[in-house]
């Protein structure tokens, strides 16, 4: 199989990408990928990273209010789709797959005009203004969610695949998990983090939770990802250090590991880092994003939290007595720790990655 995979904005939209070309190349070696991002993306380096061949569009976002800088999206998104149809013609993909981002218009829509098979995944309970716009002229739409077939057009194709995640989820069991971090059995163990740049509110509630409470428990690891952006004014902090047991970091480059090492898990809804959660089975606590469009890492949350699986604090909502009032709920109740791991866990798809492939082998099958 040739194909064209597009995504771009966040990490969100690449690394469900990579699960799939990881699948794809599981299946048959001999399958050409060609990945396609926007100019200048940081998450640009998870595609190198992974030995895939990249391209890039000089795209962006539109704005939400109009403005004048509007036309200057519109113009760029022209030019990146005269762009991708000489791409397209030159790699003769079997099928294009975009899964996420404004950098998947150009691309799919290119792709449309020339007689590609196109699909889309869409991972958020709510879709995005990408997916709304294509999802009727795609010949599949992927989704995360049941329910997020409510929300784009009553005339597209659509699949529930749940979101793909990188097969290095699969491959620690928790047991690995915790003895490579030196756990005990009676070790309380917390994973946060604010997304891979980080979230200032987010990090400053931590900071003060490991000060007052992480930091002064025995039998309390902590490990945070502050991101980059905010990570060196943390790192020094003088209650962060092998005696306390509390760590910060500016990513977190082992997700799987420690993950599945912790008891509870504290970050943003993004709808990966759910199927993350969801995969592995850890009780967490969602905090979801107050600056992304439509809302949608809270409506995200909200559907694990109103199933039980998950408890969900707005940011407007969050402090340090609140957050540790939780924790200390949590670490007391193993039986409910497990509960909600358990739940949460039933909203996984671990077959995401094949069945995907499985579709798009289809439509190739199909177009020929």
């Amino acid at each position: 199989m040739n194909i064209i995979l597009s995504g771009g904005g966040t990490a969100g939209h690449v690394n469900p990408a990579i699960a799939i070309a990881e699948e794809i190349m599981r299946q048959d070696e001999g399958s050409k990928i060609l990945f396609i991002g926007r100019k200048g993306g940081k998450e640009n380096l998870l595609v190198t990273r992974a030995g895939i061949k990249l391209k890039t569009l000089d795209v962006e976002g539109l704005k939400r209010k109009i403005t004048v800088d509007n036309l200057q999206v519109f113009r760029k998104a022209v030019e990146a789709r005269k762009k991708a149809e000489h791409i397209i013609k030159e790699f003769h993909p079997d099928v294009i797959l975009g899964t996420g981002g404004y950098v998947c218009w150009p691309i799919i829509s290119a792709g449309q005009r020339l007689g590609v098979p196109t699909a889309i995944h869409e991972s958020n309970v709510t879709p995005g203004l990408v997916t709304k716009m294509l999802a009727k002229r795609c010949d599949l739409v992927f989704l995360g969610y049941e329910r997020t077939k409510e929300k784009i057009s009553q005339k597209a194709k659509t699949c529930i695949v749940g979101t793909p995640l990188r097969a290095d989820f699969e491959k620690i069991s928790r047991k690995e998990a915790r003895d490579s971090l030196g756990l005990g059995n009676n070790d309380f163990m917390i994973l946060s983090f604010g997304g891979s740049i980080g979230a200032g509110r987010i990090n400053d509630v931590i900071v003060e939770t490991m000060k007052s409470f992480s930091a002064k428990k025995p039998g309390i690891v902590h490990i945070h990802g502050a991101g980059d952006r905010y990570y060196k004014e943390l790192k020094d902090l003088p209650f962060v250090n092998e005696k306390t047991r509390c760590e910060i970091r500016p990513y977190i480059n082992d997700m799987p590991r420690l993950m599945k090492a912790a008891d509870v898990v504290i970050c943003r809804c993004g709808a990966l880092t759910l199927s993350e959660i969801s995969a592995v089975g850890v009780a967490s606590i969602l905090i979801p994003s107050p600056n992304v469009s439509g809302n949608h890492q809270y409506r995200n949350a909200r559907h694990l939290h109103d199933c039980g699986a998950a408890t969900v604090i707005e940011e407007k909502d969050l402090s340090q007595e609140l957050l540790i009032m939780l924790l200390k709920e949590l670490q007391n109740d193993k039986n409910e720790r497990k509960n909600r791991a358990k739940k949460l866990n039933s909203f996984s798809h671990p077959d995401a990655s094949n069945l995907i492939v499985k579709e798009l082998k289809m439509l190739e099958f199909a177009s020929k």
